[in-house]
């Protein structure tokens, strides 16, 4: 049995737009299995990690062994390397799942369960999960990605991720303390989407945009596909800028174009002179409905917190 799927993560694939993680991933894998941690933190609980190529790398284990993993608030998912997938003994399913995303070749996915996974004080037992071929990720990273934590470890609390003191922080929802400038979310695909205005040159009216705020967006502030791309404004933008790769992800490297943006408004801030990448190479932009992503640079400097459950995002720099 094929599934189409295709949702951004780490600036390559995200595969759990058509399929949730709250059922059993296939027939031939299926128990009683949910994404919700059966441990949870009654109180903010924070833990080290390490910023590698600017993605947020986590010490977890898999049944008691350790392992290093990527949170990616992207992920609709947990998204694993088919081969660590089976160095640690994890079976597949015979479900295929065609996941498209950043680059231009197709990928496909299999389902699988990890049976004890834990992340900071979160522990979850029989999480579904997707192997698929992260090895294009690794090369451009510089390391050996051998999983990407999505939703599971975001959806039923709040969590904070603290660039400058490298800790992300696990705690119940409404825990993470007041926000100067909260900023609404909208879970789509069990991903965070926000709603954000840019102005994209100085006599140019203002556009509306849907953008996934991916923590594995590594190298732009804003990144921007879909129908914005090939709207009158993203053209005469487009001629402002420069052409280069963008990116590189699963499906291989992504060309696109870098430009700056007059102002991008989100929430209560206001940013000037912001640089983004438009590409018409991500598919996901099209088939998730989102018009791009804002990634690492626009916090990397200070903290982000999530809050599914409470539906807001709070985002604080040195100059806030």
């Amino acid at each position: 049995m094929k599934h189409a799927i295709s949702l951004l993560v780490a600036s390559q694939i995200i595969p759990l737009t058509a399929v949730s993680a709250q059922q059993p991933a296939s027939p031939d894998v299926a128990a009683e299995t949910g994404d919700k941690p059966v441990e949870m933190p009654v109180k903010p609980t924070s833990t080290p990690f390490k910023l590698l190529d600017n993605l947020v790398v986590v010490e977890t284990t898999i049944s008691g062994r350790p392992h290093s993993a990527v949170l990616d608030s992207g992920a609709g998912g947990l998204v694993m390397d088919k081969a660590f997938a089976q160095e640690a003994g994890l079976t597949e399913g015979q479900d295929v799942i065609d996941a498209a995303g950043a680059g231009t070749q197709a990928q496909e996915l299999r389902p699988t369960i990890v049976p004890d996974l834990r992340v900071g004080p979160l522990r979850f037992e029989r999480l579904p999960a997707y192997a698929g071929d992260l090895t294009q990720l690794s090369a451009s990273a510089g390391f050996a990605v051998n999983f990407l934590i999505g939703a599971p470890a975001f959806k039923y609390g709040a969590v904070t991720v603290d660039y400058a003191r490298r800790r992300v922080t696990f705690g119940p929802s409404g825990s993470a303390g007041r926000c100067a400038a909260p900023i609404p979310l909208t879970i789509s695909n069990d991903a965070p989407v926000v709603e954000a205005e840019i102005r994209p040159t100085a006599d140019a009216r203002p556009v509306r945009l849907r953008l996934l705020v991916d923590l594995g967006t590594r190298h732009h502030a804003l990144a921007i596909g879909g129908p914005f791309v090939r709207s009158e404004a993203g053209l005469v933008l487009a001629k402002s800028g420069v052409q280069q790769k963008v990116g590189h992800g699963v499906g291989g490297s992504v060309q696109g174009t870098v430009v700056q943006v007059e102002e991008l408004r989100l929430g209560g801030m206001r940013i000037q002179g912001l640089k983004a990448a438009l590409t018409g190479e991500i598919p996901a932009f099209e088939a998730a409905k989102i018009d791009g992503t804002l990634g690492v640079p626009l916090w990397e400097s200070g903290v982000i917190t999530f809050d599914y459950p409470a539906k807001t995002m709070c985002i604080t720099t040195p100059h806030s």
